[in-house]
């Protein structure tokens, strides 16, 4: 599987101005702290004193930062919460509770059931992230309707609009249990509610030339997939940041390129300052 307005103008300026200036692929110097954002652990209470804001992230590799995938980056994650301290002026802390497993949604489905370090954390957070929409897509399953066990070197005259439906419909309402579940934990109370979709990591992967047909199936693939993620999220109350279009353009035909790391699938300081710019740019309503 391959894994993988006013207040808000002043923090979108926080936001690029943590991004690295020197050459893509370079590992950029770590980020000096910043005045009124924590970052407890992602496991076990933090020692700090409370902060007046949390926000707290769920989901799969695409928001949890690994050095080992960006070493030195800045997460999306941690910038977003920069971005809402400058913008209310509040102090903001961070739990990133997103997953470096080749997290499903289906799994998260049932963490959010049965996991009470995640559902506590979502139902003390005032700001919630959700990044699920990676691992799932047919292309990176190796259980998927089109070519099945082929996830490394997909056959893509198998992606036809009947198995692309197919697996639209097995997803759907997964996705929108998990948004629901999200939402049910702060029923009442106001939150921000965010999610990001996907881009496409497989146009420009270096050294596996993606063939037209290829290119002309995963842009449909994302789009398709894309809608029904937003779909499902909006339903729930979330604003859906459109990184597709952001990363690819919008027809979604251009390469990621320098926003992903060296892997070529999660992203990269620049791709990670671009979807914290796509998140702050959807406001902070209903906290600012």
């Amino acid at each position: 599987m391959r894994t993988l307005r006013a207040s808000a103008t002043l923090a979108l300026a926080l936001v690029l101005g943590a991004c690295a200036s020197g050459p893509t692929g370079a590992a950029p110097s770590t980020p000096a702290a910043t005045p009124g954002v924590t970052a407890p652990p992602t496991t076990g209470p933090s020692t700090s004193a409370k902060p007046d804001l949390l926000v707290v992230a769920v989901g799969d590799s695409i928001p949890f930062n690994s050095p080992e995938d960006c070493p030195g980056c800045a997460g999306f994650v941690d910038r977003y919460a920069t971005a809402l301290a400058q913008a209310t002026g509040k102090t903001v802390g961070v739990r990133n509770l997103s997953e470096h497993n080749n997290n499903t949604v289906q799994r998260l489905v049932g963490e959010l059931d049965n996991d009470h370090t995640r559902i506590d954390a979502l139902a003390a957070a005032d700001a919630i992230i959700v990044g699920i929409a990676h691992n799932d897509a047919p292309m990176n399953r190796d259980d998927d309707s089109c070519d099945g066990p082929f996830s490394e070197s997909p056959d893509w005259s198998k992606y036809t609009d009947t198995c692309i439906a197919t697996e639209l419909a097995r997803f759907g309402p997964v996705y929108a249990a998990a948004y629901a579940k999200v939402a049910a934990l702060r029923t009442g109370k106001p939150t921000i509610l965010r999610t990001i979709n996907r881009y496409n990591d497989w146009n420009g992967w270096p050294g596996h030339d993606l063939s037209t047909a290829g290119l002309k199936v995963t842009v449909k693939v994302i789009a398709a997939w894309n809608a029904m993620i937003c779909k499902a999220a909006e339903a729930s109350g979330f604003l859906c940041a459109d990184i597709s279009t952001a990363f690819n353009g919008a027809d979604g035909k251009t390469p990621s390129d320098g926003l992903l790391a060296g892997d070529y699938t999660h992203p990269s300081e620049h791709g990670n300052a671009l979807i914290a710019e796509t998140l702050v740019q959807l406001g902070f309503a209903p906290l600012q």
